[in-house]
């Protein structure tokens, strides 16, 4: 029976006794110190020749039982598997370590941890305002509901579950006016896998595609990646003006009417029947991303683009990932039905379908009326701290005007038109925030701005990181 000499446990690591006892032991028998078929001590004679309790010796074991590096014998004991054949590694070794016996070579540096948005990263929702008792309710039920049949693969649900499609449109048709059947609702994984299924169906090499200036920087890119052709459309008042001469034949327009990002701009009605014109009679397809319409302060949000068009030549996008949180990355897509078939065999291409659980949980979430006192809940703190945040500005003097600020999670920030926005951003950067320039969303020269997130932030901390952020602001405008 082998002894195991020259295990040595680091309890200044944070990587727990158990981590490291299995990962010496799996090294010993990938180098071949242990050979198959060699009996292992017990794990009592492990625990006292370590100073470690049994339940740790205990679980070390079982983890290499599980993983094949050992097997059981009754009555008998561990043996190292019969059934590994690595011969041995003439890199690995043992170490010594001055006063301390012997180790192993360090191991791999630790991962980045996670952690929280930098202040003041746009886009974000705050993930502690999100019902998770309810939402863990809510998905032990779907588990109860459907039991097994949602850890199975599911052939039909390619285009997503059909109760969260169906709840989906429900709550589309209620508050954003979306005319569709449940059967248009695709569920992607955010609405970025959207846009980029959509570039592929839509576009092709050297296609025109007319987009926002500035805009929605992974829009763009998905457009490019299908060989299509980017033409910016110029912002106003009144949101993205249709081109002012031919530019060729458009095959896609793509607009965050809205709330236009980065800007905050609406589109105003005489625009969007412009736009709904222009599609019927250009043969266009417009790309309507409906990102984060349900944060309006003080006014109900305004009805959707898809809701005024009567060629079907928009297609509707939209995200949960915004509204709940980000790593849920569900979004769906409302495909009108001449692209619907190809469109959902496109999508199969890249996945089967999406986690068939946290659709469930998903539907069942909306059905509730849960997902709806959530958004009122975010409403109404969003509302607070946006005002918050404006304050702090107003009471600064600073040379920064918000010109759009009637909803959002975004505020953006126009400067002096003498002052360089990247510059101001990495020194930003540098001094712990997250604060894009306007112009990094732009093709064209755009006037110099700033991008703030503010909706992650609770009050006390955004009054904290404003007071850190105004002698950097002041340094650089005053």
């Amino acid at each position: 029976m082998r002894t195991l000499e020259g295990l040595w446990l680091d309890r200044t690591s944070r990587v727990t006794l158990q981590e490291q006892l299995a990962r010496q032991i799996k090294e010993l028998i990938q180098s071949g110190v242990l050979a198959p078929g060699d009996a292992l001590p017990s794990t009592r004679d492990v625990a006292t020749g370590l100073n470690i309790s049994r339940n740790t010796a205990v679980n070390a074991f079982d983890r290499l039982l599980s993983e094949g590096y050992v097997e059981s014998v009754a009555r008998s004991g561990l043996f190292v598997s019969s059934s590994i054949t690595l011969s041995p590694h003439s890199t690995w070794q043992v170490r010594p370590k001055a006063g301390r016996g012997r180790t192993l070579a360090p191991a791999p540096s630790r991962p980045t941890p996670l952690g929280a948005p930098l202040p003041f990263r746009p886009s974000q929702p705050d993930v502690a305002l999100f019902p998770l008792l309810i939402w863990n309710r809510m998905r032990a039920r779907a588990l109860r509901l459907e039991g097994r049949s949602l850890l199975r693969y599911q052939a039909p649900c390619v285009a997503g579950l059909p109760a969260l499609r169906q709840n989906v449109a429900a709550y589309l048709r209620d508050s954003r006016g979306v005319r569709c059947d449940w059967r248009q609702v695709v569920i992607t994984s955010g609405s970025q896998q959207a846009l980029f299924l959509l570039g592929m169906l839509l576009l092709g090499p050297r296609d025109l595609v007319y987009v926002e200036d500035p805009g929605y920087l992974e829009a763009r890119l998905a457009w490019r990646r299908a060989g299509a052709k980017v033409i910016p459309g110029p912002l106003d008042e009144q949101g993205l003006r249709l081109p002012a001469r031919p530019v060729g034949k458009v095959s896609l327009v793509y607009t965050t009417p809205s709330r236009q990002f980065p800007t905050g701009v609406s589109l105003s009605l005489a625009r969007r029947l412009a736009l709904i014109d222009y599609a019927g009679r250009t043969g266009a397809w417009v790309i309507e991303d409906d990102y984060d319409s349900e944060l309006r302060y003080g006014a109900p949000p305004l009805p959707s683009l898809q809701s005024l068009d009567r060629s079907g030549r928009v297609i509707y996008v939209g995200t949960f990932s915004k509204l709940l949180f980000p790593s849920l990355r569900l979004g769906y897509v409302v495909v009108p039905e001449p692209l619907l078939e190809t469109f959902v065999e496109l999508k199969h291409l890249i996945d089967d379908h999406l986690p068939l659980v946290d659709q469930a949980t998903l539907a069942l979430f909306l059905e509730s009326g849960a997902f709806y006192s959530h958004i009122r809940r975010c409403r109404k703190a969003y509302a607070e701290r946006q005002a918050l945040f404006l304050g702090l500005f107003a009471d600064s003097k600073l040379p920064i005007a918000f010109p759009h600020a009637d909803g959002g999670m975004n505020l953006t920030g126009i400067l002096p038109d003498d002052r360089n926005d990247e510059a101001l951003s990495r020194r930003l950067g540098e001094a712990g925030f997250d604060v894009p320039a306007l112009s990094r969303y732009a093709v064209r020269a755009s006037p110099p701005g700033l991008v703030f997130g503010f909706t992650a932030f609770t009050p006390p901390e955004i009054r904290s990181a404003f007071a850190r952020m105004r002698p950097e602001l002041d340094a650089a405008l005053g």
